[in-house]
């Protein structure tokens, strides 16, 4: 008489894993002007370095030229 063994099956697959997630809510990159208006990291970099070559390329202080453009992309100039 033979005997035959049960098939194994495979370990159980756990059905769920657990996920780690970081969310970072008002991170800074956009500046909300008005409802249909938002200053962006990208324009902000652009207005400061429009300001820098208005001055003729002479040196100046980054920081200070980031928030001239700041200021006035908020005041829509």
């Amino acid at each position: 008489m033979a005997m035959f063994s049960k098939p194994k099956t495979a370990s159980p697959v756990p059905t769920s894993t657990a996920v780690s997630r970081s969310e970072v809510k008002g991170s800074g990159t956009a500046t909300p002007v008005s409802s249909n208006r938002v200053i962006t990291h990208e324009k902000i970099r652009q207005r400061a370095y429009e300001i820098y070559r208005n001055r003729g390329h002479a040196a100046g202080c980054p920081v200070a030229d980031w928030h001239e453009a700041e200021r006035q992309l908020k005041a829509g100039l």
